[in-house]
């Protein structure tokens, strides 16, 4: 076997002492040459030797330039922070939606059911001819007026105020309403288009 060191050379005579040259050092096979193996273990320590130092050297810069990194990127503001609840963000706040007011229903312009609240003022027909008669009347603040089915056919008052509309009134029924505000008031029959009427209530 040969072994060839770097910047070693020697050729080991028979019988002599190892030459060290330029180039490198040779050693006879061990089968010719039994005593120089205490060279050869000194080249084979010698090259693990260097190899050690190499490898050492290079964790050593490993480690240097790991530790640079770190400090460089810490410098540089990086955290890596993961926190446990959620931080607000400046400038947004939580706010509680303002509910919308409900709609204050108007004021009815007087009281209306089928019967009871006083002597009628006026009447009012709802016909067979599908017309009412009369078709417009006049009455006071207070009036009761009443409307009453003298057909063979359902008809309705209704007014835009639908808590004075009233139900079906089949022949023979009744309809009153008491009026508190003074004002014009159109109706109709929802049952027979054409069919309206108009009441003209003062103080």
């Amino acid at each position: 076997m040969h072994v060839r060191w770097a910047a070693l050379v020697t050729a080991v005579p028979a019988g002599g002492s190892p030459t060290i040259a330029a180039e490198g050092w040779r050693v006879p096979d061990e089968g010719a040459v039994g005593r120089l193996d205490p060279w050869r273990n000194i080249l084979v320590m010698t090259r693990f030797g260097s190899i050690a130092m190499v490898v050492g050297s290079a964790a050593v810069i490993t480690l240097s330039a790991c530790g640079e990194t770190a400090a460089t990127a810490q410098d540089q503001g990086f955290q890596h922070w993961y926190p446990s609840t959620p931080i607000p963000t400046p400038g947004l706040s939580k706010t509680t939606p303002t509910p919308l007011a409900s709609a204050t229903p108007a004021a009815s312009a007087g009281q209306a059911q089928a019967s009871g609240l006083g002597t009628p003022a006026e009447k009012v027909s709802a016909t067979a001819a599908l017309k009412f008669d009369p078709s417009a009347t006049t009455a006071k603040v207070g009036d009761v007026i009443q409307w009453t089915n003298t057909g063979n056919v359902a008809h309705n008052v209704t007014f835009t105020d639908p808590s004075l509309t009233s139900g079906t009134l089949n022949q023979g029924d009744t309809w009153q309403v008491k009026f508190t505000v003074a004002g014009t008031y159109s109706y109709h029959c929802t049952f027979h288009p054409g069919m309206d009427g108009q009441l003209t209530v003062g103080h």
